[in-house]
């Protein structure tokens, strides 16, 4: 049943203090409305473990009212725990640090958190993260972290596409259904959205898309979210 509020938050990269602040901003109320984290809570910022924590209980008081997905650096992360526990000794470790697009991408941030939990506790998070979805659909709405590939239809999407995908997706999509992605801060697309007035607000576009990553990471960022129904933005 649809929400009277279907509300999608952008990525969090480890910006707890904003995701706060928009939390009460927003005035959730799981009673009536439906709140979907695009993927990537993580990394890049300084609080990874806290809002991946936040989300999970979140979640878990209210499982019918909240929806986590995945996006690129949660799968990442669970590559990199992956390959850590094939590691034989301390040259593999080593050799993985090095390599780890997880830490060179902002994993480096969050793994010393990480490190700091008892082995129960990291594959606590660890489960969570393996178990999110990669898609969330009610109505005319599809939500995912980066994006769809054109001509695919919505139930045989890859993986790979719907975490990973970028300017394939914003330029060739034309489905009915309203997409709403994270992955990508919109600072990062002025290049390619020449029809767009800059104002770090959540885009949305004529081909049934809203890009509702705004950077809650960078300087002069927001982490923001949006009323995908009305188009009312918070942002923090």
């Amino acid at each position: 049943m649809i929400g009277s509020r279907i509300m999608a938050i952008g990525d969090v990269h480890g910006q707890y203090e904003k995701l706060k602040t928009l939390m009460r901003r927003i005035k959730f109320d799981p009673a009536q409305d439906i709140l979907v984290f695009l993927g990537d809570l993580m990394d890049r910022g300084p609080e990874s473990l806290q809002c991946l924590d936040y989300v999970m209980h979140l979640q878990k008081q209210h499982p019918e009212a909240v929806i986590c997905l995945m996006g690129n650096h949660e799968r990442e992360m669970l590559d990199y725990f992956d390959a850590l526990a094939k590691t034989r000794d301390e040259l593999d470790v080593r050799l993985l640090n090095r390599t780890s697009q997880w830490l060179i991408y902002g994993g480096d941030k969050t793994l010393p958190q990480l490190q700091e939990l008892g082995p129960k506790a990291l594959r606590h998070r660890l489960d969570y993260a393996r178990n999110l979805p990669l898609y969330y659909r009610i109505g005319d709405y599809y939500f995912c972290h980066a994006g769809v590939k054109p001509g695919v239809p919505l139930d045989q999407q890859q993986e790979k596409d719907l975490i990973w995908i970028r300017d394939e997706f914003y330029n060739g999509y034309n489905g009915k259904e309203t997409v709403i992605v994270g992955h990508t801060p919109i600072q990062n697309l002025q290049y390619m959205f020449k029809d767009i007035a800059w104002d770090k607000y959540p885009v949305i576009r004529e081909n049934n898309i809203i890009l509702c990553d705004t950077g809650a990471y960078m300087e002069g960022g927001r982490l923001s979210c949006i009323d995908v129904i009305t188009k009312y933005v918070w942002q923090a």
